[in-house]
């Protein structure tokens, strides 16, 4: 973002001094404005615009779940990473993605899949966790206040 900043103020110097100088530098102006277009890019594409770009390629495996899609899909925007969603006739979905970008997205695929076979803990569960714990700290501190009389 700083470096889009920076070549955006670098541009605007470049052509209020070209203009200062006359009409005779108008090719160079419009060279200068060609090569330093600035696009944005999405991060989330279709399948093709992806193949549209040139760059190379890599599918996922087949992921079944749609909430693992989804969760796999946050991280990589959240990571600013090009992908595309790819849909078999099955109903099975995969994703497609740069491959200088592989590293990343297989991270964010086995930690989305590593949380969800965490168990989760129901309600009752915590509830008696911190039933636990206060009896624990009430203990304490009656043995605190036990101590301090017998001294």
């Amino acid at each position: 973002m700083l470096e889009e900043q920076g070549t955006g103020l670098i541009k605007s110097g470049i052509f209020k001094l070209l203009k200062l100088l006359g009409n005779s530098y108008k090719p160079f102006i419009e060279d200068i404005h060609r090569k330093t277009r600035v696009t944005m890019t999405k991060t989330q594409q279709s399948v093709k615009e992806m193949v549209k770009s040139g760059a190379d390629l890599k599918l996922s495996e087949v992921i079944k779940d749609e909430a693992h899609l989804k969760a796999i899909c946050i991280e990589c925007k959240r990571q600013n990473i090009s992908f595309a969603i790819k849909k078999e006739e099955n109903g099975d979905r995969q994703l497609l993605y740069k491959k200088k970008d592989a590293d990343l997205v297989e991270k964010n695929i086995c930690n989305v899949l590593n949380n969800s076979l965490k168990p989760k803990r129901s309600l009752m569960e915590l509830i008696n966790r911190n039933k636990e714990i206060s009896s624990k700290e009430a203990q304490k501190i009656k043995n605190k206040e036990v101590s301090r009389e017998e001294r």
